[in-house]
């Protein structure tokens, strides 16, 4: 929060210190008089009413407004007379909205603490527009409240909880440890996949959509006769996806063959968790308008033999296999990473909902994204992937998501941290996969919200080395067992067998 009426930058290390101590107060001062009530909206979800006594917002505004009578300048007044009445008048309103946004995140916090509940993510806050009933983010919901003039604040939120669960014995887990080789079909994989990191997207002028096109369309979606939501060039490709959180497992079929300038429709059914809740569980139809058709069109393998500073494709495919040979080492680690993951899911209990909310699914998806790219998969090959787990995929999203929450108590027991050189140096692997700038990756994983993915990923890995420390091993040879096959797979593919 900043105050009103002091010149000061925000990184003034008074101010911030004076904020963050008035923070803390608030917080502890609502921990004992926050109100809440909890309203069970299914497996891991919750309605909460939170309110916030009169008392506590009077108390606040007249600290701000003290302080601010202490350093404000106000014509024909000297520094720290002006009538509190006048300050009140002058800085009022803004007072009124720096608080509010402490109160909003300090009284759920309270009021989280008060239930005991471990949250997944961040809210998402009940308001009331013409429309009705809306679930908003923070930002956006903070533009519609204010703090009312008298009487208690009272606002009501959803959130999504985490499972409770124990973890299994981590000493002594039992591994299998194969010596991993290169095969052909390695390499041709990774020609493969250079090809498409460096080819490009062509406009396809006359002919129709085939799967694993880019279309760019406007979207409408309509429901009981009315225009919900309408979103012009949207990006999608021609398979199944989720889009505004909603599942549409058929649409590669509705969108295959289309051509520009052509509009299809595919109903479609308003999941629980659905931002508006008088829309949740109803009918509902997305129609699709095509601007533009794209399609991938990957370099020739003699331009990558050019792009390498290769002789030949076999002098490539030498180089290749050599440089694979010295990363024999991480991919029997794989390996064995994979068997010590599917141990702490066959031996950790836990219940999810049988239809996971779209955040839950987009925090799974998150988490094999990172790792699709941290192997250097194409983008439009993780797109396609990340379409697929959104829609038909449930057990995988399942599996992921389990992970996640498994993981997050094994770094908390191990007391694991991830470092900022770590973060570095995978960014910088990952840039020579991809052929791109370190900066450029940096920023494109920013963007996109993977950076923090990013660390838990390289948390989980430091993890499973710590529990490979403690493992009871056991050597097999080369190709004779499935943890030799499945570690000669991508970082994207899971091992399906258990030991």
């Amino acid at each position: 929060m900043t105050i009103p009426g002091i010149t000061d930058e925000t990184n003034d290390p008074e101010l911030l210190e004076r904020v963050d101590k008035e923070a803390e107060d608030l917080l502890d001062e609502l921990k004992e008089k926050v109100q809440v009530q909890s309203e069970e909206l299914g497996p891991l979800r919750r309605k909460l009413t939170i309110t916030v006594p009169e008392e506590v917002i009077e108390a606040h505004l007249k600290r701000n407004f003290d302080e601010i009578r202490t350093d404000a300048v106000v014509p024909g007044f000297r520094k720290g007379r002006a009538p509190i009445q006048l300050v009140q008048k002058r800085f009022g309103s803004d007072v009124r909205e720096s608080l509010k946004t402490m109160i909003l995140g300090q009284a759920f916090f309270a009021a989280t603490g008060k239930q005991e509940l471990e949250v997944l993510g961040d809210p998402l806050i009940c308001i009331e527009t013409d429309d009705g009933e809306k679930l908003m983010q923070v930002d956006e919901a903070l533009q519609h409240i204010t703090l009312p003039a008298t009487g208690d604040f009272t606002f009501a939120c959803e959130v999504e909880i985490k499972p409770s669960f124990e973890l299994p014995e981590l000493k002594g887990i039992r591994v299998k440890a194969p010596k991993v080789e290169v095969t052909d079909a390695m390499i041709d994989e990774f020609i493969e996949r250079q090809c498409k990191i460096r080819g490009r997207y062509e406009p396809v002028l006359d002919g129709a959509a085939q799967p694993d096109d880019l279309l760019i369309a406007e979207i409408r979606l309509v429901v009981d006769g009315q225009e919900i939501k309408k979103e012009s060039n949207v990006q999608l490709g021609v398979r199944g996806t989720r889009l505004d959180g909603i599942s549409l497992e058929n649409l590669g079929d509705v969108l295959k063959g289309v051509k520009v300038g052509q509009t299809v429709s595919i109903d479609c059914d308003i999941p629980a968790d659905y931002e508006r809740p008088d829309l949740r569980g109803k009918k509902g139809t997305f129609e699709f308008t095509i601007h533009e058709i794209k399609r991938l069109k990957p370099i020739e393998v003699a331009d990558l033999v050019e792009q390498f500073g290769a002789e030949s494709e076999q002098d490539l495919r030498d180089f290749i296999r050599e440089d694979m040979a010295a990363e024999a080492d991480r991919l029997t680690e794989r390996a064995k990473r994979e068997q010590v993951l599917q141990y702490l899911l066959d031996h950790t209990p836990m219940d999810l909902p049988e239809q996971l909310s779209a955040r839950q699914t987009d925090q799974a998806v998150l988490r094999r994204v990172m790792e699709l790219r941290q192997s250097g998969v194409p983008d439009g090959e993780i797109e396609s992937r990340i379409d697929e787990l959104r829609t038909s995929a449930s057990e995988d999203v399942a599996r992921d998501l389990k992970l996640q929450f498994i993981m997050e108590k094994v770094a908390e027991k191990l007391d694991v941290v991830v470092t900022d050189e770590e973060i570095n140096s995978e960014i910088a692997h990952m840039a020579r996969l991809y052929n791109q700038r370190f900066d450029r990756l940096r920023d494109t994983l920013h963007n996109q919200g993977l950076l923090d993915q990013l660390v838990d990923n390289i948390r989980e890995t430091k993890c499973v080395r710590l529990l490979l420390e403690d493992a009871q091993f056991e050597n097999v040879e080369a190709g004779s067992q499935d943890e030799s096959a499945d570690a000669q797979k991508d970082e994207d593919k899971k091992t399906e067998d258990k030991d």
